[in-house]
């Protein structure tokens, strides 16, 4: 499964005491005590394992950091009104998996503040977290900073852009067929994988130039930490709807066998085909439904509602959303139920259609159309013979039926079918 890179802030916020004192100061100036309160600003860097929700210490560089952190919070008074933990996860897997990540990180992170409070419901009542899925404004920053290629225009506005953050990923992952995200996951996300706890507290005693070693503290962690797998990196080569297979589920109903194949243009334009051929006739030649017509439609896509691939879908990346159609249609039919209904006709019709399709499932859509337009029906009425073994035409019924309204109403099962695409693709981590 892929694994995603996981980045926790904390952030120790203590409140100020004094009425008098002032929210900034600097190190070196001789000021009055009765006016001005020094403030510093300790930060502590953690880092946590690809993936993971739980604290290990023994990883990187955690063993040292922890142990300066316990000390200081121990030995530091006016701790203040409340501690925030603000938790990220890295812009890099599935959002749905990132969410689940970054609310683990904050409440591990809680969990374990809390565990060096000697007043548990004090800890219960200041400690919050504050949790962000997804840590875009890190990476931009990151790109805006040390990002030298010549697609950066490009990446940044992918970035800064108010796409839903999955397909910004998507987005970004076409950048320079893969290789801007190839260089963003070996060379930024890295960075963005890393727990900073950052405490503040006004004119501390004892003074805190040098935080002793301070006491072992890892005894709270009963398993070892695993051995975390180096990532590889797998090329994912672009898939793209190259059409859909279709059927009217109101018209298989009424036993009217059917089919469509739609071919999409890109995200805003398609082609459709739709064939109707039920063709039955009863043993004793009463009944009868004969039906056989052609039709094609050029639709536009004013509003799609195209989405990466996730867990439970696989990529949306045309033929869903809103869209309006010009059709046109015709062909031939013969029905008969006993000697009630007797005709046989031809139908030409034009019009206009809207519709709506969505996905339904990990690779299935429904959509739902309603057709407007004019049609012409020469139609022409028969007799059947006493055994129903020849038709008799009624010349006094013949003629041309001329209609403008609904045409057509589909309820329509659709199937998309994804292609690799040649020129597109990108690079994921496999662990």
């Amino acid at each position: 499964m892929r694994l995603v890179r996981i980045s926790a802030l904390i952030v120790l916020l203590a409140c100020y005491l004094p009425a008098y004192s002032q929210s900034h100061f600097s190190d070196g100036q001789n000021k009055k005590a009765d006016t001005l309160l020094q403030h510093k600003v300790y930060e502590f860097g953690i880092d946590y394992p690809i993936n993971k929700t739980r604290l290990f210490p023994d990883y990187m560089n955690n063993k040292a950091q922890l142990e300066k952190i316990e000390w200081f919070i121990k030995n530091v008074p006016q701790l203040g009104d409340s501690l925030i933990i603000y938790s990220y996860a890295s812009p890099e897997g599935p959002y749905w998996n990132n969410v689940r990540l970054s609310k683990g990180r904050g409440e591990t992170a809680r969990q374990y503040l809390r565990a060096l409070f000697t007043d548990k419901s004090l800890a219960d009542s200041i400690i919050v977290i504050n949790h962000t899925p997804e840590n875009w404004e890190g990476l931009r920053k990151l790109i805006e900073e040390d990002y030298q290629k010549p697609d950066k225009a490009k990446v940044l506005e992918i970035i800064n852009s108010d796409l839903p953050s999955e397909v910004k990923k998507n987005r970004l992952k076409k950048v320079s067929y893969g290789h801007a995200w190839l260089h963003i996951l070996e060379n930024y996300m890295p960075q963005l994988r890393y727990a900073k706890w950052v405490g503040k507290w006004q004119n501390p005693r004892p003074r805190l130039e040098q935080l002793p070693e301070g006491p072992q503290i890892y005894d709270r962690i009963e398993t070892p930490p695993p051995v975390i797998s180096q990532p590889q990196l797998r090329f994912v080569p672009d898939k793209k709807t190259r059409l859909a297979l279709k059927t009217n589920l109101l018209y298989d109903v009424a036993t009217v066998l059917n089919f469509a194949v739609e071919v999409p243009f890109n995200e805003k334009f398609s082609i459709l085909y739709e064939h109707h051929c039920p063709w039955w006739l009863s043993s004793n030649n009463k009944y009868c439904l004969e039906f056989l017509s052609f039709g094609g439609e050029f639709r536009w896509w004013f509003k799609p509602e195209t989405k990466p691939a996730t867990e439970n879908r696989v990529k949306r990346d045309a033929l869903v959303g809103h869209f309006l159609g010009v059709y046109g249609w015709g062909g031939k039919l013969d029905f008969q139920n006993v000697r009630k209904i007797c005709y046989q006709a031809e139908f030409m019709s034009a019009g206009l259609t809207y519709g709506y399709s969505f996905p339904i499932g990990k690779r299935f859509n429904l959509e739902l159309s309603a057709s407007v337009g004019y049609a012409e029906i020469p139609y022409r009425h028969y007799n059947p013979t006493e055994d129903f073994e020849i038709l008799i035409r009624d010349r006094n019924k013949v003629g041309t039926w001329k209609y403008f309204g609904p045409t057509k109403v589909e309820v329509a099962f659709v199937i998309p079918l994804l292609f690799n695409y040649k020129k597109g693709g990108y690079y994921e981590r496999v662990y």
